[in-house]
Formats: structure tokens, sequence, C-alpha cells
């Protein structure tokens, strides 16, 4: 339940224009790990140098529907049910719409009178004929401009409000753009605006805008230890598949890649600029939270993996988190663990209401801190993910069982996913401490686990190296943070008094 609390009630009694405004942008599969923010000039000058950056920020699930659906309610995936991003996994469903789409931040801030604007990419399958299409408008926006279905850069459907657009010419990054400053000139100071915009990029297919395209043609991506990695005989069977290193034709191919994708983010960092030129001018800057993160990181060739998301790795799950607002110091890191799952309790919290009924925290202590957070914030949190099988058959890749999926002859058929590519990790830091320990439900029951202060790039599996009391330690934790809900979810003692724990 949000509960208002005694001091929101007598600002909101006395002048609902104190009230301060949120501004999120929500890329798509937007890495941190392999330089993701370097091109983007703008946002590091106007967000990062003028607000906090958050250098251990994670996804809870790295996939796009689930990770969304996270954002915007503040739970857990276990607690959401959005399972994959098709709609018989709950994706824009309607039992996503009936059970949990009424309860998101924006639902709760339109009820304390916030005046909300959506545009861009929404969940998976929205618009999807059996998801009410795209003349369905989630509970929460005032205004709506959802993409129908998946990220596009060209060609594409709107959903104006409940009434579709054709769009085949105009760049949807600046589509967005256009009706977010349109927002902005219109809106009624008279009452906070909250305005979420969630441009496809750099998701596939990497389509720069024109003037953009060839800016980055001589990146390449970074050839750290774990880039085109073969030896993962100690990993997951998935992580096993051939080929393994990858070929030149398919490494090259994974490096232009990376350079499209840096070129798709241009045309955000524009976009970024020109909202907060646009509160300047308005007159809203200073009173104006603007949040700026991915819903889950991306691989190219890490692993000997072509490029997806899906992973437990740091590189699929660590996302870029930028926050700027009143009260928040300039150019300061913060190293505190934040998850996506944190933002809607977040914003709740700032907006005077009680996020009690999610399980993220209010990192509001955080940023109001002017002082740098020790290195030592004790944190655990889960990574969980349940694989996808194909539908049919693979035409292209014709030997492979319907267990696997994302396999595409381009790159020899190695395939990004399988229906037992799911697990449950737990992720930690502490005092010296920073690990990650995960089981997969699969016939091997497999486990994998890292010292990521001792190997940082997760070249070998030490689940083998763990003792047997410690194990016993983590997975009595690992199946807490399985089922927990709401505030438990948050309990460092794992529901248990930590004399117990220890020996447990």
């Amino acid at each position: 339940m949000i509960l208002l609390s005694t001091f929101a009630i007598l600002t909101l009694l006395c002048s609902v224009q104190a009230a301060p405004n949120f501004v999120l942008i929500l890329t798509d599969d937007q890495d941190v790990t392999l330089g993701g923010l370097k091109p983007m000039k703008n946002t590091l000058e106007l967000l990062s140098k003028n607000g906090a950056t958050y250098k251990n920020a994670f996804t809870t699930t790295p996939i796009c529907c689930p990770s969304r659906a996270s954002l915007l309610t503040g739970l857990y995936q276990h607690n959401h049910q959005v399972k994959n991003n098709t709609l018989d996994g709950n994706c824009s469903s309607k039992e996503w719409q009936t059970h949990f789409e009424g309860n998101t931040f924006a639902t709760y801030l339109k009820e304390i009178g916030y005046n909300t604007f959506y545009g861009g990419k929404y969940l998976n399958q929205y618009g999807h004929v059996k998801a009410g299409g795209p003349e369905h408008i989630p509970k929460g926006w005032d205004t709506w401009i959802g993409l129908v279905g998946n990220s596009k850069y060209y060609n594409y459907r709107l959903s104006i409000n409940g009434k579709t657009k054709f769009m085949n010419n105009e760049y949807l990054t600046n589509v967005l753009e256009k009706y977010a400053l349109n927002f902005l000139s219109n809106v009624n100071h008279s009452s906070p605006f909250l305005m979420m915009v969630a441009p496809p990029a750099p998701h596939a297919p990497f389509t720069p805008e024109p003037k953009y395209n060839g800016s980055f043609l001589n990146e390449k991506i970074p050839r750290e230890p774990h880039f085109n990695y073969g030896h993962n005989q100690d990993k997951h069977w998935f992580m096993r598949m051939k080929p393994a290193p990858l070929p030149s034709d398919i490494i090259r191919d994974c490096d232009h890649k990376f350079s499209e994708r840096w070129e798709t983010l241009l045309s955000v960092d524009d976009l970024v600029k020109s909202i907060v030129d646009k509160l300047s001018d308005i007159g809203q800057l200073n009173n104006t939270y603007i949040f700026y993160t991915s819903d889950n990181g991306f691989h190219l060739g890490q692993f000997s993996m072509p490029w997806d998301k899906r992973q437990f790795y740091e590189f699929d799950i660590r996302i870029p988190f930028i926050v700027r607002g009143p009260g928040i110091d300039k150019n300061i890191t913060v190293t505190k663990p934040t998850l996506l799952i944190d933002v809607a309790p977040t914003i709740l919290n700032l907006a005077g209401l009680n996020g009690a009924s999610m399980d993220g925290i209010p990192f509001l202590p955080i940023i109001k801190d002017s002082k740098q957070p020790s290195l030592n914030d004790d944190r655990s949190f889960l990574i969980e993910y349940q694989g996808e099988r194909s539908l049919a058959q693979n035409v292209e890749c014709p030997n492979l069982d319907v267990g696997v999926s994302e396999c595409f002859k381009e790159v020899q058929c190695k395939c990004q996913d399988a229906a037992n590519n799911t697990y449950n990790c737990i992720r930690s830091f502490g005092q010296n401490s920073d690990t990650v320990y995960c089981q997969f439900f699969d016939n091997e029951n497999f486990e994998e686990a890292y010292d990521l202060l001792k190997d940082p790039y997760q070249l070998k599996n030490a689940v083998a190296s763990i003792p047997e009391h410690e194990k016993l330690q983590l997975k009595y934790k690992l199946n807490y943070l399985k089922y927990c809900r709401h505030s438990q979810c948050n309990d460092m003692n794992f529901g248990m008094n930590p004399v117990t724990i220890i020996n447990k």
C-alpha cells in the first residue's frame, strides 16, 4: 500500500508546485562495461558532471521486458511474473495489465496530481492484438506515445493516445524528442510532471541516424581478457557451444555492430541536451530530477558469445546510471550497489510517497549525502532469469533442438539462449568482498561462482574452491531471495539472526 507522508500532505495542500518534477530516460540494451557512455558527450557533461554517477548499478533480470516491468513496479521478476519477452511469458499481457500495470510509479504520481508523459518503447509485446492492441493506454499516463512492439528506428507504428500512427521515414529517436519537447512546452506549471522517454538505441538493428552514420567507423570492442575467450569448459553448458573462439569474420561483424551502437547513441545524446535545454528555458531545471539508465547491459564477443544479453556476467547485468536534481552534488561517483528496482521507490520517496509494497529501496539517502559512500556498503541482491526456447524449428539451423533460441546462421548457428539457461544468482558486496554465486535449473544442477576482486573478468569458475559450509550459507541466502517480497528482499540477515546464518 502506498501511503502519503504527513509532510507530503502539507506540502501538497500548501503548494503543489513545490513538488519536484521527474524525467526518466531509458535506453535499450546500453552497456556500461564496454564503454557505452563514452560517445555521449552531452550526457556526461549535462548529467554526470552535474549529478551523481552510480558505479555499481545493476538490472536484476538482463532482458528487456522483465527488466522494464521491474523498473516500473519496483519488483523482482518473481513478484511481477513477467518471465520473458513473449506474450505467453506475461510481457504486456492481459494478466500484466490486470494485476501489475496499475501499480507503477506513474499511477501513484498521477493520483497525487502529477501530469504524466510516456514516449517510446514500453514492453516488447505492447500493441499486440491479444493485449488490447495500440488502443490500450497503460494506466498512469496522461500523454501516451507508445511504440508498438520492439525497438525499431524506421517503419514503425506509434500509439498516439490510443490511435495508431504509421511512421516510415522519420527516425524514432528524433520523433520522441519532438513529442517530449512539445509536452514540456505546453505542460501546466501549476502541477508537477513526470516524463519518461524510452528511445530504441542502441538495440538491434543498430541503425544510426544518417548524419551520424560512420562516425565511429574505426572504433572496436575493447580487447579485454574475456573478449573472444574460448576456454569456457568450466562454465554452464550453454557457454561451451561452438565456435569458440569466434572466427575473424564474426569478430569483424561484432566490431561493426559495436561502432553502429555508438552511432545510434549520438541521437540519444542530442535528445538529452534538448530536454535539459528545454527544462532550463521553462524554468524547471532546478526543480527536476533527471534519471538516465538502461534496461540491461550487453555483450559483443565476450566469452566467444556474438551479441546479445540474457547472461548473469557483469557485462549483461551492469547498466549506466546517472541522476541529477535538487540536492544532488555535482560530479560525484556513488559506489553503493544500486538496482533498477530501486528507481520506482526512489521516485515515490522524492515525491513524498512510501513505496513499501516494492522490493527495491529508495537511494535518496545516497544522493542527498554530499560525502561519497564507503566502498564497503553491504548489499546482497538477486539476479534471476528464465531462459526461452524456440516456438518452432529454426529453418536457418535445422539441426538444432527447439530447446534453444536466438540462433542465427550468420554466427554459425551459435545460440544466445536456451530453455535451461535459467538461473538464480546472489550478487553480493561487503567488507572487502565482491562476489556472485549462481545455480542453474538443468539436469547438471550446474553452479558458477566468481570472486570479482580476484577475477574481475570472470574467467575461472571458482565454485569448486568454496568451502562446503560457505556454500551452504550461499544456498540458504539465495533460496531466501528467490522467494522474498517487499521489505524481505532487503533483509541482509535473510530472515534469521546473524548467528543462525553463520551456523547454518
